[in-house]
C-alpha cells in the first residue's frame, strides 16, 4: 500500500494477517515471500507472493467454501488495512518439488516458455524448487522458483539481476 515501507508491510502481515488467515482457514501449506523493493525495483508495489499448497482439489475446495463465508469476508477486510487489495491476483499451478530444502530467500522467474523455465539453472548458489505450471496458462506458462543458496555471492546475485532484471528476489517465511 501507498506510504507502508517494505518492513511495517511485512509487520502487518506476520503478527496481524498471517494469524489471522491461520486462525480462519484450513491451510495445509502457507508461505508468505516478502518482495524488497530496492533489490526489486520492477516488482515495487508487489508486497509480496503468498504460496498456498494443498494436497488435493478437495483441499482446495474447502478454503474455497471458507473465502466464501463470513471468514472470507473478515480477511478481506483486514487486506483493506495493509495492501491495495484491487492489485491481488491469484494463479493456480501444479508444482511438482525438486528438493525438500528449505530456504531464507527465494527467486521467482516468470516464465512465457519452456525455455524461460529453466534460464537461471546455470547460476551457480541457486537450486530450482519448482517450475510451477499455470492450470490455465496464457502469455505466461509457469514461474520457475528457486531457493537461494547461504554461501551465494552477492556478485552472482548483482551478475543475475543484471542479466534477468526481471527476476524477483524475495525473503522467504513458512
Amino acid at each position: 500500500m501507498d506510504g507502508l515501507s517494505d518492513n511495517d508491510f511485512r509487520d502487518y502481515y506476520e503478527n496481524n494477517h498471517a494469524p489471522l488467515a491461520s486462525s480462519l482457514l484450513s491451510f495445509e501449506g502457507y508461505e508468505r515471500n516478502y518482495i524488497n523493493t530496492e533489490l526489486n525495483p520492477l516488482y515495487s508495489s508487489l508486497g509480496s507472493i503468498s504460496i498456498f499448497k494443498y494436497k488435493s482439489m478437495k483441499s482446495l475446495e474447502i478454503v474455497s467454501k471458507q473465502m466464501l463465508s463470513d471468514a472470507g469476508d473478515t480477511l478481506r477486510d483486514d487486506e483493506l488495512k495493509f495492501m491495495d487489495a484491487s492489485k491481488n491476483y491469484f494463479v493456480l499451478t501444479q508444482s511438482k518439488q525438486l528438493t525438500e530444502q528449505e530456504f531464507n530467500k527465494k527467486i521467482f522467474y516468470s516464465a512465457n516458455s519452456e525455455n524461460d523455465l529453466n534460464v537461471l539453472d546455470s547460476f551457480s548458489g541457486i537450486n530450482k524448487i519448482s517450475n510451477n505450471l499455470f492450470i490455465e496458462p496464457n502469455k505466461t506458462i509457469g514461474i520457475a522458483e528457486y531457493g537461494i543458496n547461504q554461501n551465494v555471492s552477492f556478485d552472482t546475485l548483482k551478475h543475475l539481476m543484471q542479466e534477468h532484471p526481471q527476476a524477483l528476489i524475495a525473503s522467504c517465511i513458512s
